[in-house]
């Protein structure tokens, strides 16, 4: 999980979860090589860090609690995910894969993203659908013990709302994978019309999601007040005469 431990990935490294992978890494593949800046960050477990070699930004940068060896596409930050060791306004792109279901603080997480980010910057996040045959299989798995994953799905409407509480704009959310957590090879195949009929018929039963979001920044310009040209006049002597009684004393 992304916390203070270092977990294996074994997971993501054969049966359901390898394919998954794949599921998810041509995700990215659709999203990222659309995101420019300068500098990318990526939150979340080491093994996962090659889910943004797509992007076109050269300086990656991967923050994680503890790491363990060096990746040569990609620069190594050891560091809290809910403190990060980051300039505010400095990162162009964060993504966050698997990462706010994992950790024990989403909510820092997400406001500490909201801090390193420059105004009209993207954030990229991922997770599993706990509404979807991919969740039932994880809630099981986990249940009995039987998955190396830990951490707590959460549903993208509820992401959603935390980003809108942050004045984050979200500009596009799609599920993907919509095949089930088989192990089996062919009968997998057999079933990858799923993927096609999904998007139209069954969208919001997709295996995972991903979110892309914008950080907005509401300008603070003073407004200046828009003062009369004539002084409200309070008593009888400071009454101005109108037109009509100006006029009749004049003819008096």
């Amino acid at each position: 999980m992304v916390t203070e431990t270092n977990t294996s990935h074994i997971w993501y490294q054969e049966g359901a979860g390898k394919r998954f992978a794949q599921a998810e890494q041509a995700e990215f593949n659709k999203i990222l090589p659309t995101l420019y800046g300068y500098h990318l960050l990526f939150l979340g477990e080491p093994a996962l860090a090659s889910l943004v070699t797509s992007s076109l930004i050269s300086h990656r940068i991967l923050v994680n609690p503890s790491l363990k060896g060096t990746n040569d596409s990609i620069s190594n930050l050891t560091g809290a995910l809910d403190a990060l060791p980051l300039r505010s306004d400095s990162i162009d792109v964060v993504v966050l894969s698997h990462t706010l279901e994992q950790t024990l603080h989403p909510h820092e997480v997400l406001r500490e993203t909201h801090r390193i980010l420059i105004p009209e910057g993207h954030l990229v996040i991922t997770g599993f659908n706990p509404i979807s045959m991919w969740g039932m299989w994880y809630a099981t798995k986990k249940l009995v013990g039987n998955t190396s994953r830990q951490g707590k799905m959460l549903s993208p409407n509820r992401v959603k709302d935390w980003l809108k509480l942050l004045n984050f704009q979200i500009i596009d959310c799609r599920m993907f994978y919509f095949r089930p957590p088989l192990d089996h090879d062919s009968l997998n195949q057999k079933l990858k019309f799923m993927e096609k009929w999904g998007e139209h018929c069954w969208p919001f039963l997709g295996g995972a999601y991903s979110i892309v979001a914008v950080k907005r920044v509401i300008p603070l310009t003073p407004i200046k007040a828009k003062w009369r040209s004539e002084l409200i006049w309070q008593g009888n002597e400071g009454l101005k005469p109108t037109a009509s009684s100006y006029q009749q004393e004049k003819d008096l």
